[in-house]
């Protein structure tokens, strides 16, 4: 197989990433369901006490302290604070403050995407282990720590222990998706 340059490395794994997002929605509304149905939604969260005392990170807002709000999401958290920093006011509309969420997980995923595509650029066809790194970093290193440090989200006490199991699902998903179009993109192009 040839090499592929950085560049088409970048867009195919840009390219990639629109299935890798496809996958990962796709997980959300379909097997989500039944992994909670499965393990019960009711597993944890605050004063549930399924986490050892010591493993308390319930606010570890370690980069200028919390920034999101009750009920909002991290990319909700995100896109507010993007548009509020443009515009100098907050949006409005729930509709706008979807398509922020949207924007911002979208714009994120492509991103990764980027790349995934340009690292692995002359990995095999097959870069399902690939595809499983990539994903493994971005649940871990992403939505497990990075995203309570900056304050977009409640840290990782704060919720069901299904719901990790999901993130981490969802985080495959995408991974892997990714990893297979973008070496299908780049056998084709």
């Amino acid at each position: 197989m040839r090499g592929t340059s950085r560049w088409e490395g970048i867009v195919t794994g840009m390219m990639g990433a629109v299935a890798g997002l496809l996958a990962m929605r796709y997980y959300w509304q379909r097997v989500a369901p039944e992994v909670e149905r499965q393990y019960g939604p009711d597993t944890g969260g605050p004063g549930a006490n399924v986490y050892p005392d010591f493993l308390a990170l319930d606010r570890p807002y370690y980069f200028g302290g919390r920034r999101y709000r009750d009920g909002e999401s991290a990319t909700e958290a995100l896109g507010r604070l993007l548009y509020a920093s443009v515009t100098g006011k907050e949006p409005q509309s729930e509709e706008t403050k979807q398509l922020l969420s949207y924007l911002v997980h979208w714009g994120y995923g492509i991103f990764q995407g980027a790349v995934y595509g340009c690292q692995r650029r002359r990995a095999p066809l097959l870069d399902l282990g690939g595809g499983l790194n990539h994903a493994m970093r971005l649940w871990l290193l992403g939505d497990e720590l990075m995203v309570p440090m900056l304050g977009l989200q409640a840290g990782p006490t704060t919720i069901p222990p299904v719901q990790h199991l999901n993130r981490l699902g969802a985080h495959l998903f995408y991974g892997w998706a990714t990893a297979l179009a973008t070496k299908l993109l780049q056998l084709i192009l």
